[in-house]
């Protein structure tokens, strides 16, 4: 490595979370990787990738100053778990960051000798929080297994993150988790693309209040799982349509999912074939577009541990429509306008009408969003996690971490 000091030790960063397709966690992933060797200058990084990461991530870690170990097996497998611990030995790794809740259990046991201290995010409880969220999924149906997991990477990290104080409460009561581990769990909020910054400064001025020709765009943005709530959207976008005095289209953005084919049937059943675009899994720079060109965000989410949409939104000067979802109120702040999932399509119809036929109100929500923006940077959040990573490698294991462990055998 470039610049290498004796004296540093070896930080291993798990970027396989970052895949071909771009996910949320992919995000997360990316954006610490690349900046948390700069602001960690005691530690060398290596970081695992896939064997299939895309070629301008691998070239940015290297640009980075970090040393690409490709890895065949994924975080999420039994390999995982039984090759993993002997790999960060090899590496003679002192600290061990995982951008996701998949912690390798026998390299982070408490004990004498070398150890490799453990950070680990997990980004929600959604699996144990919210019922039927998405019942054709792996967790779902190994959710003894998923929780059994998320509570050992808790009580055994020396820092464990989240992304909002909403999914840290959450989790702590989800898992019951014991003050030791409760005092070590952070919430640090995502951070924003640039590239959306820069599009708020592109917009065009919106269609004033007595245009009844020009066309209104609704976008929502996230996968089909149930507890994204589109289908409900799409009834919505229908009754919003029958009573609209001007013409409106939605666009969903996100990769289609067959196990849930509820929200395409609903678009259909509803005759909407002509105003609703399912648009799939778009590429970044789309997907900015797209930010940049709709009038209204609406994320109607039965919960989201953090809702990275809105910000996304906020930030490009989209005015956003939320639910009352987990920690969306939390991130929407006063910039949003939030809607209760009680009062069910029809409301969110006539909600989505009212504020798309004021035009003062949307400028109002467009520069409270722009505001509100400014504390969700990438920036800021690779600071926060780097000077918790710092800590947590620096701490005395006993101090912690194995009293943890001694108590929650002693309950069991």
């Amino acid at each position: 490595m470039k610049g290498r000091h004796p004296a540093q030790k070896t930080a291993v960063f798990d970027a396989r979370w970052v895949l071909p397709t771009p996910s949320g966690i992919g995000v997360y992933a990316r954006e610490l990787a690349l900046r948390l060797p700069a602001l960690m200058p005691q530690f060398r990084f290596v970081f695992l990738v896939r064997r299939d990461a895309p070629t301008s991530f691998v070239e940015a870690l290297r640009d980075a100053g970090g040393i690409v170990r490709p890895i065949a097996w994924g975080p999420l497998s039994a390999k995982n778990q039984i090759l993993l611990p002997a790999l960060l030995r090899s590496l003679g790794a002192a600290l061990y960051h995982t951008p996701n809740y998949m912690v390798p259990l026998a390299a982070t046991r408490r004990g004498g000798g070398a150890r490799t201290a453990c950070v680990a995010t997990v980004h929600d409880a959604i699996p144990l929080v919210v019922p039927d969220y998405a019942p054709a999924s792996r967790t779902a149906r190994m959710k003894g297994v998923f929780r059994f997991l998320l509570r050992q990477a808790a009580l055994r990290s020396d820092a464990l993150l989240t992304v909002s104080e909403t999914s840290r409460r959450d989790i702590v009561r989800a898992l019951n988790l014991p003050p030791g581990a409760a005092e070590r769990f952070r919430a640090v909020p995502n951070g924003v693309d640039d590239a959306f910054f820069a599009a708020a400064g592109e917009r065009q001025a919106p269609p004033c209040n007595s245009d009844r020709k020009t066309t209104r765009t609704l976008l929502c943005v996230g996968r089909f799982d149930p507890y994204k709530n589109v289908t409900m959207l799409v009834e919505a976008f229908a009754a919003a349509r029958a009573s609209a005095p001007f013409p409106l289209r939605l666009v969903v953005a996100g990769a289609q999912d067959p196990r849930y084919p509820e929200a395409l049937a609903a678009a259909a059943r509803l005759g909407l074939a002509d105003s609703v675009k399912f648009a799939g899994a778009v590429p970044f720079a789309r997907l900015v577009e797209l930010y940049r060109s709709a009038d209204l965000l609406v994320q109607p989410s039965r919960y989201e541990g953090f809702g990275l949409q809105v910000a996304e939104a906020f930030a490009a000067g989209t005015p956003v429509l939320c639910s009352d979802g987990g920690a969306l109120p939390e991130i929407a702040g006063d910039a949003a306008h939030v809607e209760p999932l009680s009062g069910g399509a029809d409301a969110w119809g006539r909600r989505i009408v009212a504020l798309l036929s004021d035009g003062a109100t949307l400028g109002r929500m467009r520069e409270a969003g722009l505001r509100r923006a400014r504390a969700f940077t990438w920036a800021r959040a690779a600071r926060e996690i780097a000077d918790i990573a710092l800590r947590a490698a620096a701490a005395d294991p006993a101090s912690h971490g194995a009293e943890t462990l001694k108590m929650e055998g002693n309950r069991t």
